[in-house]
């Protein structure tokens, strides 16, 4: 339990740093290096994968074969509303917007900048 909740933590920090630098540059008037916004999208995903893992855990109604965190790796993206759903129903969709919100910080708050002036 105690992972889930460090990696969900993680996962709203990088997000944050990663909008943090996009709006610092688009206030600038620069374009951000695409390195650093892979890097970021990179990390989002691996922690995403990761809280799959530990969140699955606990749900004995999923099936985890000997590969699942490789797995993950590679199918996290149409593998992640399937599980949501799976496991929370409505409240996992819910929970699949807080994650794209998440996932898509960045130009999100680039537009609310953009939109304030």
């Amino acid at each position: 339990m105690r992972a889930k909740i460090w990696l969900l933590a993680a996962l709203v920090a990088v997000s944050a740093v990663g909008a943090g630098y996009e709006v610092v540059f688009h206030l600038h008037h620069a374009a951000p290096r695409d390195a650093a916004l892979y890097l970021c999208n990179f990390v989002f995903v691996i922690l995403l994968a990761l809280w799959i893992d530990a969140d699955s855990r606990m749900h004995p109604e999923i099936y985890r074969p000997y590969e699942f965190g490789y797995l993950l790796l590679f199918l996290w993206l149409p593998y992640l509303p399937y599980y949501l759903w799976r496991t929370r129903g409505a409240r996992g969709m819910l929970l699949l917007a807080g994650f794209l919100a998440l996932f898509f910080l960045g130009p999100l708050a680039r537009l609310a900048l953009g939109a304030l002036r």
